[in-house]
């Protein structure tokens, strides 16, 4: 899988489910390397949090329409970015 694979399947999760850490995607190697680029790019913020005992940091969407805009650009074919078009 290239870099952007993982970035489009980092925006989807996150756009469906919420607030994530990198644990969350144990499929991607070093997904902090792709959630740092995401953030320089303004579509993620991170801030810190606790899971179970750990201390950890977590990723959400900062910009919606940059988000989207990303996915369409890369062309992705996520339910959500189709669900956004019909708004």
């Amino acid at each position: 899988m290239n870099s952007q694979t993982h970035k489009i399947r980092i925006l989807e999760t996150i756009l469906d489910d919420g607030e994530k850490t990198a644990t969350d995607f144990s499929h991607v190697s070093n997904a902090n390397q792709y959630f740092v680029e995401l953030e320089k790019m303004g579509i993620l913020f991170s801030f810190w949090g606790i899971k179970g005992d750990a201390k950890v940091k977590y990723r959400d969407i900062a910009n919606r329409h940059k988000a989207i805009a990303f996915l369409k650009k890369t062309k992705s074919s996520t339910k959500q970015v189709l669900n956004d078009e019909i708004l």
